[in-house]
């Protein structure tokens, strides 16, 4: 599978756009609510869904082929004007590491093009062991995520030093709590229950149609 060129060059109409990246194993339908909300709180024109290809922070043996993952992401996203889907990640050799792809979208949209990448407020605080973490933090904008309930005050004081040592721009945005995770989904499966309502119809209908989790 190679990039498709016009998923990417689509983003080069719009003002700007959030990276939405993971490894959607699967693809449910918290991660698209989650999306559609930080759209909307932030503004932003499109968001680019990126499943990872060989994730640098799990056993590779344990996820699922990144085909598979992408095709699920394909059915989920399918006809909704708010996603843009890359299988860039997928199609690079090697494990798949953000400042990479933040390159690869520069070489390919210009360096005026104006772009965020969306992150877990708890990743904020490990953001040090990245791969090139200091180019990483001046190459985009950055959008944290937080949920309902989480204590702010540390996440306010990191976000303030990394501003401060490396002129990074992160903005904080607070989305609704989902109760659905893509390892709940693959437990029932497992067990025979039901993960109706979990992953729309049409992921439902390929998990079982092609085997997964069992």
């Amino acid at each position: 599978m190679e990039v498709m060129e016009d998923e990417i060059l689509e983003l080069k109409k719009c003002n700007s756009f959030a990276i939405f990246g993971g490894t959607f194993d699967p693809i449910h339908n918290g991660h698209i609510s989650s999306a559609k909300a930080i759209k909307k709180l932030s503004g932003v024109d499109k968001i680019l869904l990126l499943p990872v290809g060989i994730p640098p922070h799990k056993d590779s043996s344990t996820v699922t082929d990144p085909h598979k993952r992408y095709e699920m992401a394909r059915l989920a996203v399918k006809g909704d004007k708010d996603f843009v889907l890359s299988s860039m990640e997928i199609d690079r050799k090697g494990k798949t590491y953000t400042i990479d792809t933040i390159r690869e979208l520069r070489e390919i949209l210009g360096s005026e093009k104006e772009f965020y990448f969306i992150i877990g407020a708890d990743a904020i605080h490990f953001i040090s062991t990245w791969k090139d973490y200091k180019q990483l933090l001046r190459a985009c904008f950055f959008i944290a995520v937080t949920r309902p309930g989480y204590d702010e005050s540390q996440l306010h004081n990191e976000v303030d030093f990394l501003k401060e040592n490396f002129g990074c721009r992160i903005v904080m945005v607070e989305i609704p709590a989902v109760d659905i995770s893509s390892s709940q989904i693959r437990e029932n499966v497992k067990n025979g229950l039901s993960i109706k309502g979990m992953v729309c119809d049409d992921v439902e209908r390929y998990i079982y149609k092609n085997g997964l989790y069992k």
